[in-house]
């Protein structure tokens, strides 16, 4: 696995489709940050499409995963203690991490301009994606430069209210917070049930009370289900899961995420600096609750303050559609830059 090591000693580890070999430097970079559990290896599956499509196709590992920098005791411990401002402060760190890795990836690689980049946040990834568009002006003036030049399309693809430090509406679960699983049994409860294709009601009207927590379509096993056991290997890792995931996407960290999910989307200052950048909200009608939650907070919000996020559904898909249908998911991506 390729790395790239930034001048504060960080280290992320990335999976790389390599360099459109047709069609000179009119091609798009994908560069993915991936979600909960599932890392890059889970998308995969698209390499496969991306020379047909003038694609190039980077995801990056978060820190922990497989071939990224480990958290430091003292940062380990500002996610499971810290206040807000030093969780704040922690989320803010991932972002300009996250943004000095992308600026290196332009300059060593030597990612065309002419095609651009679209940063894409995955699942609980786009947590992280927001982080990185918050602290834009917290950046070296060269790096914002390069950042607003290259960065024409930010993909918030199926991303759940947690992510965005929303709460949990009364009475709605996660397996997470399911008190019928039992603690050990959570993790597989929670893989099974996120790549389960849900059947709930009129996703039209914005109400909570069409969403369902567990009414799962027979006919159509879970992803988890469907996997080799080598596939599944290949694209999780469980063990980040207990020394922060599960921590920054629980109602702990609901504030600093929450404030940090308006100041990237909703505040004027950071909106300029990203003018020339597109941003989109994409999500399955067959997702989790939480997911298709998330998404409506997105749309209502962004309506609200006469801000310009385009959202689209995606008839049938369930939350690993990257996985399920590669060639649909390519076309997804691509109608939020080919205009």
């Amino acid at each position: 696995m390729p790395s790239l090591v930034l001048e504060n000693g960080v280290v992320f580890g990335y999976t790389d489709s390599g360099v459109v070999s047709a069609g000179g430097v009119d091609y798009t970079t994908l560069v993915i940050i991936h979600g909960h559990t599932f890392h890059s290896g889970t998308f995969q599956r698209l390499h496969a499409q991306a020379q047909a499509n003038s694609l190039r196709i980077i995801s990056v590992n978060r820190r922990e995963y497989p071939g990224s920098s480990p958290y430091s005791a003292e940062e380990l411990t500002a996610f499971i203690e810290g206040n807000d401002a030093e969780r704040a402060s922690l989320l803010e760190q991932q972002g300009r991490d996250l943004a000095m890795f992308l600026d290196g990836l332009i300059a060593e690689l030597s990612i065309p301009q002419t095609g651009g980049v679209a940063l894409i946040g995955w699942s609980m990834g786009t947590l992280f994606l927001l982080s990185l568009i918050a602290c834009i002006e917290t950046l070296p003036t060269a790096t914002q430069e390069r950042l607003r030049a290259w960065v024409h399309s930010v993909v918030m693809l199926q991303s759940p209210s947690l992510a965005l430090g929303l709460p949990s509406p009364s009475g709605r679960l996660i397996p997470h917070t399911d008190p019928t699983i039992a603690p050990e049994a959570r993790g597989p409860a929670f893989a099974k049930w996120v790549s389960s294709y849900f059947l709930h009601g009129d996703l039209s009207t914005h109400n909570i009370d069409h969403l369902t927590y567990n009414d799962t379509d027979p006919a159509k096993p879970s992803t988890i289900e469907t996997l080799k056991p080598e596939d599944l290997f290949a694209m999780t890792d469980f063990a980040p899961a207990e020394k922060y995931d599960n921590i920054v996407g629980l109602p702990p960290f609901a504030g600093p995420v929450f404030s940090q999910t308006n100041k990237a989307l909703f505040n004027s200052a950071v909106r300029e600096a990203w003018s020339c950048t597109r941003f989109w909200n994409i999500y399955g009608s067959a997702e989790p609750w939480t997911v298709i939650y998330g998404c409506w907070f997105l749309e209502d919000q962004s309506r609200a303050m006469n801000l310009e996020i385009t959202s689209k559904v995606i008839q049938g898909s369930n939350h690993f559609l990257v996985w399920e249908d590669p060639e649909k998911a390519i076309n997804e991506l691509k109608g939020c830059f080919s205009y």
